[in-house]
């Protein structure tokens, strides 16, 4: 092989990671790819009523436990477990133990933010991510 086509291969190399990564952009600008968003960070309103519980914290703790779970100390300086926070209409309405007050009537669906996409959309102070509570119209 010659310096020259080298030097293309490499080019075509380069180029071919430059258009996987590029390809992969949008979807990191969505936060997630459709099939999570209907799986593993989302529970309709139907799945919370069929688990028989009457508040959504009871209704998650049997479909996604992982979403409840605390993750050490939110810092060096701050040894309090962190926990996602509960947003609706985009505002903080506190920690976890909001969702012991909400039924699971009232709601239209229940979304989790992992802690990079919370804050994206919501803002920092989320370091265990957001879950976000849509209600019925």
């Amino acid at each position: 092989m010659d310096a020259m086509t080298v030097m293309n291969a490499r080019g075509l190399s380069t180029l071919g990671v430059a258009v996987i990564l590029l390809g992969s952009v949008p979807a990191c600008a969505t936060g997630w790819s459709s099939a999570e968003a209907t799986g593993r960070y989302r529970v309709t309103g139907e799945e919370l009523v069929a688990t028989n519980t009457r508040t959504v914290y009871e209704a998650l703790q049997r479909l996604r436990p992982t979403w409840m779970t605390a993750r050490g100390p939110v810092s060096a300086t701050d040894p309090t477990e962190a926990r996602a926070n509960v947003y609706m209409y985009g505002s903080r309405l506190g920690d976890l133990d909001y969702l012991r007050e909400i039924s699971v009537g009232d709601v239209e669906e229940v979304r989790y933010w992992p802690a990079a996409q919370a804050s994206a959309r919501f803002g920092m102070g989320n370091p265990r991510g957001v879950i976000e509570i849509v209600p019925r119209r």
